[in-house]
């Protein structure tokens, strides 16, 4: 109903990694392409991708998946990494598609081993990508460590990459056994206003729109509250659209997007 009064064929301002609606904004692609080369290239084993809440981490890690899935490489992503060490190496085999899983580490363990010597042995290397890395167990963390062990005379058999916000870094430095392990860093940034303004356009092009929805003084509030982290610039445009509806103007003025900004600074 909303989507249909602004012309859209389908919701532009979700918060799902849908690759449908990917914007290569400066910051997202060199993150991208320095977690690709480190993987494929490089051969470093362990790439730290951080950035704040809502700067498109979790999108970046679902971009890198598809990029690799389609060179046929074999790839676990856990977006929820609150596991016991055990269930950390469970999860990697069942992503990675075996499908009789055995219950205790050691089997776990040569079961990996021998997966990662057959990927090997095509030219791949196993990928493990790692969501809200700051939520990591101390205890999963010493078993990527270990896991960063598994390695021809030239190779490693396994490329590890950790998502998480700033306070991951402080937790790794407490474990230089793993720090020292660490190939690549990036921090994720947040848009530009310049990115921020082509990002809304982008999003509202690829859902359908025919006509500009939001007025060049609504782009500029947007940035001015969001400060260009594209979790915080789709509430914002979300909320927007549904007011602007019940309204029923024919675009979305600053007017608009202050009302909806002091809703949401309301709600915290």
């Amino acid at each position: 109903m909303i989507e249909e009064y602004w012309g859209l064929k389908e919701k532009p301002f979700s918060n799902t990694p849908d690759m449908h609606f990917l914007f290569p904004a400066e910051d997202f692609d060199e993150a991208k392409a320095r977690l690709l080369y480190n993987i494929k290239e490089l051969g470093g084993g362990l790439t730290l991708i951080t950035g704040s809440i809502g700067s498109g981490k979790t999108f970046l890690a679902y971009a890198v998946k598809d990029e690799l899935e389609k060179d046929k490489y074999p790839v676990s992503l856990l977006i929820n990494p609150m596991l016991s060490a055990t269930g950390f190496l469970k999860e990697i085999l069942s992503h990675f598609g075996i499908e009789k899983v055995p219950r205790y580490r050691v089997k776990l363990m040569k079961i990996l081993e021998e997966f990662l010597i057959h990927t090997h042995q095509k030219k791949r290397v196993g990928v493990v990508l790692i969501d809200e890395g700051q939520l990591l167990r101390k205890s999963v963390i010493e078993e990527i460590r270990i896991l960063l062990n598994l390695e021809t005379a030239k190779e490693k058999l396994i490329q590890i990459a950790i998502f998480g916000q700033p306070e991951l870094k402080k937790k790794l430095s407490k474990m230089p056994q793993v720090r020292q392990r660490i190939n690549i860093k990036y921090n994720l940034g947040a848009l530009s206003k310049e990115e921020t303004i082509e990002y809304i356009k982008h999003r509202c092009n690829v859902a359908g729109a025919k006509d500009k929805i939001f007025t060049p003084t609504a782009l500029d509030e947007i940035f001015k509250f969001s400060k260009g982290i594209p979790r915080v610039i789709n509430n914002i445009c979300q909320n927007a659209l549904f007011v602007g509806w019940m309204k029923e103007v024919k675009n979305i003025g600053n007017e608009i997007i202050r009302d909806v900004v002091e809703e949401l600074l309301e709600e915290k």
